[in-house]
């Protein structure tokens, strides 16, 4: 190569130019010799050859043996000095020679096809093979100015100097100034951006874990890409994952995490053990982000009232439907039980609490469990009625949102694609770290927002366990653990309270964007250890009022006097003697506020036992009238 370029050096300049450019005046071809004392010119300059010969001292050459003597440098040196001085850019000449060279030499490696390569991906990125290093050659860009070389007997890879081939760029970089909106995938190595190439995505590779390189192109070139990052799957490639997220939020730009590479380290692994999979993952990862681009229009009143748009799809009807969910409890109240009953229940198609469920596969995440502690519950709640379900998936162990976790929910889903629920006991188990100078509502509404996009892109339903404050609130929404930003971001959220602890009974106050606001009352049996539905708690408080109404000595006063007949009339004073005879009744009872009394009855008196109560006036007095008879005439009284 070294010859080469001391070849394209004499082709593509003049010595009279080098010889002008480090000092010489040059006249009618002659000029004072640099290498020795003269006063008369012995310097000659022969434009024929492109030589120089100096007929004092007998130095003679080219243009790199003239730098490499009146500098004292090597040849190398000289010409390397000769190619910046006049951007000649002659490596890049003689790399791409080579990378054209080693690839008339391709057919004799099956290197890239034992990593999955078809004969068209060989050809579009202009693969090689040098024979004599027994590497294969791997080209940057469509210019062929940068390669990488991967050995073909070993788990080594070289690349040229910064010297002979500048700073290294991305691999395929090229994508990212083609079409506008393109979705770019991005990767760690070459190997794998060729992978998703070949199943119909557009990837670039940052050849390593540093992005830096990748973000200076996108803040300076402004690029209007949606990005999906599909970094390897080991510890390395996702903290630089999450790494990244965070400077991209940064930029404002628009990304998703998304593993392609489902149980495997990277795509081309999983390339080689089923190419059908990821080029189905491939086209899955394409259309999430198609479906969750920013829209540039709106929809008239009109077109949206009309529209068929997908209805709310329920895991628990009514109470919980797709999306991100939370329900927070004090701690020790039940709350694990009650999610492992759930899950119990959605996996067989059951009911909970009354509600029917839609039969799916569930996946519980119980974070502060053990294992032997996970099958004795199990084997509790199932009681001996039914065999543990099949497609509940559990497991002991969560990796943090900023470590993994959403990878690790993507390789359960790839594995077990009808899952529609996942519960995740705690929710502070798999909090990432907060960054500096960022308040908490900030960092739980990020946190939760990343939650609540990857419930929504995978059409399922996340629901969180969290825990209350102790501080009591007239609004048990506001005792959630944490700022607003938790319950911002949720689509729909449960409280679970007791008025004791030791209490059987709890509420659970329920609100969402797609549920009616409601409580119900509900109870843990001690001995099946199974939360019931006891009533809703408007028929709770509809029941105790009844129950209230009952036991009024004005209402058991009514009462008597309707027994044997179906009306009775009288004064206010009359009605008061009889009062205070009743069990319960206020000795100290006035006829005003008796009078006052009735106003407040009057409309449970119709509406609960259909007694009618009436006024008229006779003379000075008023006159209360109450009956049961509705067919009775009563024209002359006031309602």
């Amino acid at each position: 190569m070294t010859e080469n370029i001391f070849k394209k050096i004499k082709e593509n300049i003049r010595i009279s130019q080098v010889a002008e450019h480090f000092g010489l005046h040059i006249e009618n071809g002659k000029a004072i010799c640099p290498l020795h004392k003269e006063t008369t010119p012995s310097f000659l300059i022969k434009e024929d050859t492109n030589t120089f010969k100096c007929f004092g001292c007998g130095a003679g050459g080219d243009a790199v043996d003239f730098v490499s003597r009146i500098k004292n440098i090597d040849k190398t040196a000289a010409a390397n000095m000769i190619e910046e001085a006049f951007n000649l850019n002659l490596n890049s000449i003689n790399i791409k020679n080579y990378i054209v060279e080693c690839k008339h030499n391709i057919s004799k490696t099956n290197y890239f096809q034992e990593r999955g390569m078809i004969k068209e991906t060989i050809e579009k990125y202009n693969l090689g093979y040098d024979i004599q290093k027994n590497c294969v050659v791997i080209p940057y860009n469509i210019e062929l100015s940068y390669y990488q070389l991967r050995s073909t007997v070993m788990k080594a890879f070289y690349k040229p100097s910064t010297a002979k081939a500048g700073k290294e760029p991305l691999f395929n970089a090229d994508v990212l100034f083609t079409e506008k909106n393109a979705v770019i995938f991005i990767v760690e190595s070459p190997i794998c951006a060729m992978s998703i190439s070949q199943g119909g995505g557009q990837a670039v590779a940052l050849c390593g874990i540093c992005f830096i390189k990748l973000l200076k192109i996108l803040k300076d070139k402004e690029i209007n890409k949606k990005i999906i990052l599909s970094l390897d799957n080991d510890e390395a490639g996702q903290s630089a994952t999450y790494q990244l997220s965070e400077e991209l939020d940064k930029l404002k730009i628009d990304y998703k995490i998304i593993n392609i590479s489902d149980e495997c380290k990277d795509p081309n692994e999983l390339l080689i053990k089923g190419a059908d999979r990821l080029y189905a993952n491939i086209k899955r990862a394409l259309e999430q982000a198609a479906d969750n681009y920013l829209q540039t229009s709106s929809d008239s009143a009109e077109y949206l009232v009309n529209a068929n748009l997908e209805p709310v799809s329920w895991i628990v009807e009514n109470i919980l439907p797709t999306g991100l969910s939370i329900i927070c409890a004090p701690s020790k109240t039940g709350k694990s039980w009650m999610m492992l009953q759930m899950c119990l229940a959605v996996s067989g198609g059951g009911k909970f609490l009354e509600f029917n469920t839609i039969k799916s596969d569930c996946l519980y995440l119980a974070l502060e469990d053990s294992k032997n502690r996970l099958k004795e519950r199990i084997i509790k709640l199932l009681n001996g009625n039914n065999k543990a379900p099949p497609n509940l998936y559990l497991s002991t162990r969560g990796n943090p949102m900023d470590n993994g976790l959403f990878y690790q929910l993507e390789k359960e889903i790839n594995l077990h694609p009808k899952i529609k629920l996942i519960v995740i006991d705690t929710l502070q188990k798999i909090r990432g770290k907060a960054s500096k100078n960022e308040t908490s509502y900030t960092s739980d509404y990020r946190d939760m927002s990343m939650l609540k996009e990857f419930a929504d892109n995978n059409k399922i339903c996340i629901l969180l366990v969290h825990h209350l404050r102790k501080m009591k609130d007239e609004d048990v929404f506001n005792q959630i653990s944490g700022s607003n930003g938790i319950m911002g971001a949720c689509d729909t959220v449960f409280i679970l309270t007791k008025e004791k602890r030791e209490s059987e009974e709890a509420v659970l106050s329920m609100t969402g964007r797609d549920i009616h606001s409601d409580k119900l009352i509900i109870r843990f049996d001690e001995k099946t250890c199974l939360w019931e539905k006891v009533c809703e708690a408007g028929e709770r408080e509809r029941i105790s009022k009844q129950k209230e109404y009952e036991k009024n000595p004005l209402i058991k006063t009514i009462k008597v006097l309707l027994v044997n007949n179906s009306s009775w009339s009288g004064t206010i004073s009359e009605l008061l003697k009889i009062y205070k005879k009743t069990d319960g009744g206020n000795a100290e009872e006035t006829p005003i506020s008796l009078g006052m009394k009735l106003l407040s009855l009057e409309q449970n008196f119709r509406n609960i036992d259909g007694i009618i109560h009436l006024v008229k006036r006779k003379g000075n007095k008023r006159i209360h009238y109450f009956t049961t008879d509705k067919g009775e005439n009563c024209d002359d009284y006031d309602n």
